[in-house]
């Protein structure tokens, strides 16, 4: 895995790998629409699957995304992108909200964290021997990204999501008054 890409998320999944069962199931605040610590991780696999589809689709055509990006797509890039910085709040778009999953414990998440990731960044590097530092894939939000764009967003979001992984495991392993 890129070393981008492998600073970012192997933290996440050393996090995520001493977890329970039981443990990666437990939401704080019931009802309050927070994510339990497997929720996290299946959240960034989808996004993976989802960066996977578009680069693979250029790869299948063969030819370089066209460069559609409006004023707000540009100015979310820069912030996200550019200054490595993802607000707090905003809802995640459908496509990667971890509704159904099949509960795991820890290693088990970690192992397929990682392995979505990899499978995404063997994509990235197959774009990136095809396209070079063209554009090889488009980005709901950000629209259409090179290899390097995509690599420093997922390791800015999987950094975005590491303070909510850590809470959710603190919250599922702190003591419950009865």
């Amino acid at each position: 895995m890129h070393p981008v890409l492998k600073s970012a998320l192997e933290p996440l999944a050393e996090q995520i790998e001493s977890v329970s069962l039981e443990e990666a199931q437990v939401h704080q605040l019931p009802g309050q629409g927070r994510w339990c610590a497997q929720q996290v991780l299946e959240h960034l696999i989808l996004t993976y699957k989802l960066t996977s589809d578009s680069v693979s689709r250029q790869l299948k055509s063969g030819k370089v995304p066209k460069k559609k990006r409006g004023l707000l797509k540009f100015l979310l890039r820069v912030q996200t992108i550019g200054m490595g910085n993802m607000p707090d709040g905003v809802p995640a778009m459908r496509e990667v909200r971890p509704e159904e999953f099949t509960p795991e414990a820890g290693p088990v998440i970690a192992a397929r964290f990682l392995k979505a990731a990899e499978d995404m960044d063997e994509l990235l590097v197959a774009a990136r021997k095809k396209f070079g530092i063209q554009a090889c894939g488009e980005h709901p939000f950000f629209g259409v990204m090179r290899v390097d764009e995509w690599r420093r967003y997922h390791a800015v979001h999987a950094r975005h999501h590491s303070e909510q992984l850590m809470r959710a495991i603190r919250y599922a392993r702190a003591p419950k008054a009865e």
